[in-house]
This record gives structure tokens, sequence and C-alpha cells, in this order.
């Protein structure tokens, strides 16, 4: 637990003083469960820090929401649902009044959580007045990922699923770097022959926006920046933060990168939460948050505004409960014609996370009822060409790691999930109805990383030790753990890399002590999934993190081309990290060199032919393949 969570916890404390309070709700509890919820350093969106804060809210005014939920007043907390769908089907809003509702719900139970704040106010001042006794008193307590073939010419942005693109800072069509500089107002088009870097042209964002992150398609000659646009808010937080706020694609023409044309533009609702693209098609998501204090004026108080237009009732859908407070905007555009949007949803929810397979969105949002308790419902959208459609949702025990802990594969939705103290893995069929699991694995563990190919599932688990489990998915209806391999430490992020073999990047723990190391690489032997082997390791003793842990996209990681390469940390600083791997001589580092600049986005290695660059911020450097010299660097 990190200093701002131990805060948190510090006021609950003292704001709950004397006050009798449930035991899911004491302090002790509450640490555990922002233990759990914050496994991993993330970057914080706004839906995320609005989360956060009314959280918080909620664990100050526990006695009050504990007797809200009460079904019947009978001292149970309510942990089930009220499905306003049946179960397996998502609804569609029948009118602007039936969402208007869910709101006016949610902001009764904000208020009476207000009032909760404020009784508890109230007590501890009189209690203060009282006497000084009661200072003394207790406080109330994969898909198929890159097999790596063939060596490609040049290399693209490390994705989750193979053959859905995903945005990043820094990309490559084989000739020129583009790459986003740190004020978020530009992005520098760099020459890079054989090494030698020149910049050559530049794309600049609208006056009043930043650029998140842009995608790259060599083919059509496409550019597409995502940018945020921030307008003046009305004073409330949650309004400032997400109404006034605009998700932007904006698509040019770069078949003559030194004079990028624009060419279409389009605006929705929402700060920018994610993005792919599956052929000439960009799917754009953002977090619109409703706020609180709403009155029922016209459609644009309270719904998603996509290019100037609110969104049709009958294309927003409903949640399984009857409230909500933000909607997560999907919008879809060609970039041949990126003026145009060819279709456009919202999903209505209290706040979740995506997983976009080569067919489906899967929208994926926790209900934490208790520290031990918590459920995840899951509803699927369909795409095609642009087009978006409600298929199911369904629902199972417990919470997913990350994105890597969810994969689709031959119509089946496998899921890894951590549930209280164990972890479980669950097959759902196409109507998002569980066929098949495997329950009470790894008893005082957590999942840390997991990785799906075809029938196969690979997570690693842990507390002391780091138990790699393999499990065959050939029977979705029985799926069976074949083999699990503890070694100490733990790898948090999984890669396949080549036939046979998985890649493991994390940290080293001492068996004994449980002190955590350096950072680690491990070779996993997957070829019989009835006895995976530990085939190689390498640990860096001086490195303590590594951004791969929380930022995918940081690693490169490329067989045909023998490459494996990620910015580390250590005490002196930044480096970056480039090894090759062979079945003779294990892992080898050919690169271990200071990163210079500085940015919020962790570092990038890209290759073009036989030359690595790094970039990190608005510096990139390049570095021979052949002899692993430095050829040359630019400032942007």
């Amino acid at each position: 637990m990190d200093k701002r969570e131990q805060d948190i916890v510090t006021k609950i404390d003292e704001k709950t003083r004397d006050i009798e309070t449930p035991d899911s709700l004491r302090p002790d509890a509450v640490e555990k469960m922002l233990e759990v919820h914050n496994q991993k350093a993330r970057r914080w969106s706004p839906a995320r820090i609005a989360g956060l804060a009314a959280a918080c809210l909620v664990l100050v005014a526990g006695v009050s929401l504990a007797v809200m939920w009460n079904n019947g007043g009978t001292g149970k907390v309510k942990t089930e649902q009220q499905s306003a769908t049946g179960g397996d089907a998502i609804a569609s809003a029948k009118d602007y009044d039936q969402i208007y509702s869910y709101i006016e719900n949610y902001n009764k139970q904000q208020k009476n959580m207000e009032a909760a704040y404020g009784a508890l106010e109230s007590k501890e001042i009189a209690t203060e007045d009282s006497s000084a006794e009661s200072a003394g008193n207790t406080a109330a307590q994969m898909s198929k990922s890159d097999s790596g073939a063939a060596a490609s010419a040049y290399s693209s942005t490390n994705v989750r699923q193979e053959g859905v693109d995903e945005a990043d800072t820094s990309k490559t069509d084989g000739k020129y770097l583009y790459v986003l500089k740190d004020s978020r107002q530009e992005i520098a088009v760099v020459e890079a022959k054989e090494g030698v870097l020149k910049e050559y042209g530049s794309i600049s964002a609208e006056k009043g926006t930043a650029i998140e992150e842009f995608y790259l398609n060599p083919e059509k000659k496409r550019l597409v920046m995502i940018c945020s646009r921030t307008q003046g808010g009305d004073g409330t937080l949650l309004r400032d933060m997400d109404s006034s706020t605009s998700t932007e694609a904006v698509t040019y023409d770069v078949a003559d990168p030194s004079e990028p044309a624009q060419i279409g533009k389009i605006r929705q609702s929402g700060s920018y939460s994610s993005s792919r693209m599956s052929g000439d098609y960009l799917y754009l998501f953002s977090t619109y948050y409703t706020g609180t204090g709403i009155a029922r004026k016209d459609e644009k108080s309270f719904v998603p505004i996509v290019n100037e237009k609110p969104l049709a009732f009958d294309d927003i859908y409903l949640p399984p409960a009857d409230m909500g407070n933000m909607y997560e905007v999907v919008t879809a555009l060609d970039i041949e014609n990126p003026d145009t949007i060819t279709d456009s949803k919202a999903i209505f929810s209290k706040g979740g996370e995506i997983y976009v397979s080569n067919e489906n969105i899967y929208y994926y949002e926790n209900e934490w009822e208790e520290p031990d308790k918590t459920s995840t419902t899951v509803r699927k959208i369909a795409y095609k060409d642009g087009r978006l459609k409600a298929e199911a949702q369904g629902t199972f025990d417990g919470y997913l790691n990350d994105t890597f802990s969810i994969d689709e594969y031959k119509g089946y939705l496998r899921v890894a999930a951590t549930v209280g103290d164990t972890n479980s893995v669950y097959v759902m069929d196409d109507k998002l109805k569980i066929i098949g699991s495997i329950e009470g694995l790894a008893e005082d563990e957590r999942i840390y990383s997991a990785r799906f190919m075809g029938d196969a599932g690979y997570f690693v688990t842990f507390r002391e030790t780091d138990p790699l489990y393999s499990v065959d998915f050939s029977d979705p209806e029985k799926p069976e753990i074949k083999g699990a391999l503890k070694i100490p430490g733990f790898s948090d992020y999984l890669h396949f890399y080549g036939e046979g073999l998985l890649i493991g990047i994390g940290m080293d723990v001492d068996e004994h002590t449980s002190v955590t190391g350096g950072v680690k690489l491990t070779m996993f032997d997957i070829t019989d999934m009835t006895d995976v082997k530990e085939k190689d390791t390498y640990v860096l003793d001086n490195v303590y993190s590594t951004d791969v842990s929380y930022d995918y996209k940081a690693a490169l990681v490329d067989a045909g081309k023998n490459l494996i390469g990620f910015p580390g940390y250590e005490a002196g600083g930044q480096k970056y990290y480039l090894f090759s791997y062979s079945a003779e001589d294990g892992f080898k580092c050919l690169l271990d060199e200071e990163i210079n600049g500085s940015g919020m986005v962790a570092a990038r290695g890209i290759y073009i032919g036989d030359v690595l660059y790094i970039v990190q911020g608005n510096i990139v450097e390049s570095y021979s393949l052949s002899n692993y010299s430095k050829i040359d660097d630019i400032i942007l």
C-alpha cells in the first residue's frame, strides 16, 4: 500500500471513529481491497480519478451505504444485481426519459452518501466537544501472438490482439519515424536513413487540443491523431473533467510526409480511454461522465454528443442494474472517408475496461461487493466494417488482472480471474453463459499475468513463488489444468516466442525472505503442457522495475528478428536493454544503454532493417544491430 492509499485509510479511520461499521467496510478490509485493486501502476484517466473520488466518499459514508443497500432492513448487504435485460441480452434504451431515470437513481445514491458524510462530520464535532476521553477510543475498522515465423522489415507496435492495431506515441513506416513530442502539440516526422536522423516534417494539433497518441497506416498513407479537447467547465468536478472534454480523431494524408494534409475529423463527448484499428476502420472509445445535479433539460445535458448531435436513445445500451453515471462511447470511422461516422453506440455503466478481439468488443466492469467478494459483468458488442451490434452479456465471479486475462477463441470467451483468496478459470459461450470452469486454484495467491494461444492458456499467480499454470481448453466445457511449474519470483508479462517457447518478464524474489530482487527474464519451454520447464533465466540485479509491467507497448519482442527489448530503471537512471535468445546460449544482453530524454510515456524501441531506434520524449537515438554501436541522435 502506497502513501496515497495509506492516507485514505487514515482519513477513514478518523472519520468513522466511534461509529459501528460493517466488517466489510472496516479500514483493514478497505486496505486489503486497495492493495488488490491497485495491483499495478497505470496511467490514471479522468474516469479512474473520478472513480477513486467516489470510492473515498463511499468508504467515509460506510454506515449509510450499508443501510441503503440492505435488503429489507435485515442487515445483509445486497450483492445481487437486478437485471434489466433478462440476463443474457443487452437492452437498448426505450427513450431518453429512461436513461435520465438511471442517472437520477445514481444521484439519489450519491445524496444518501453525502448525507451520511454530513452526519459523520456532525458526530465528530459533537464528540470532540463532549470530552477528551473519547480521543483514546478504538477506531472503527492470447489470442494468437507473434510467433516470429519470419523477420519483418520494420517493427510495429506491440499489441494485445494480433490483427487489431493500437495507437501509440511512436511508429514507423520503414522509412520515417513518427514521434509525438513532449508538448503533445506536435508529431515530428524524422527521416531515418540507415540510422542517420533528420527532422523532415511535422503535424501540429489544433489550438485547444492535445495529442494523446496516433495511428499510422503505411499502405493507405494515413495518419490518425487521437486528440483531447477541453473547454470551460461549469465548476462541477466530474463535468469539468468529462462533459467539457471531447475526443477527436483527426486524419491526415501522409503520402508526402513533408506536407501532411488534413482530410477528416470527428468528435465525441468524453475523455479518451482507448481505440483500435481493424482493417481500414478505427474504433474510438471515450468515457463520458454525467456528473451530479443535472436538470432534465434537452438530451444534450446528459447524453453524449457525437459530431455535434446527441446520440440516439436506442444506440445507448443499458447496464444490468437500473442506475449509472457514465457512458463508454464507441464510434467507428473509415479512414478512407474520415469525415463520416459509420456507426456510434454508448455503453451505459458505472465504469469498466475493454478487450477487443478480431470480431467483438468486450466491455467488462467489476462490482466490488466487499473486499473478498467481487463479480465481473461482461458485455459483448460485435463489430464489422465499421458497424456495431449488441450481442450478449454475462457475469462471472472475481476480477481480471488485465486485458491479457480475457481472450476469445472460436466463439468462446476464456477468462482467468482472481476470486477472493483463490483463482478461477471460466469458459463462456457466444451468449456469455458459463459452460466450463476450474475453481479454487492457488489459494492465498492472485493472478499476475496471463496469455492465451489457440487451445492453450497460461497464467502466473504469486505470493512467494511463481506458479506458471498451463490450461488445456480443447474441450471448452471441461478446461483442464495440465501443469504447474513453481519457481522463485513472478512474471507480470508473458509473450510467446516462436514454437514451444514463452517469455516471462517480471521480478526475481528471494524464496526465503520474499525480498524482491532485480528484473527477471524467464524462457519457459511449453512444448509439453503437462511438463512446462524453466528453460533459461536472466536477472538484471540492479534493475528494480520495467515499464513493461504496466505498459505492454513498451516491449519490443520479435522472435523472427530474435530481439527482446524494454526500458528498465536503475538507481542511477533509466536504461534500454536489448536481448537475443538461443537454445545454446540462453539470453544474451546485446545492448545496455542509458536512455536520454524524459517524458510521461515509457521509452519505445523501434527497428528498421538493421538499426534500432530508441525514442524517449523529444530525443531519438539510433544503434547498429550489427555491432550495437551508436550511430546518431537527434533532439526534436
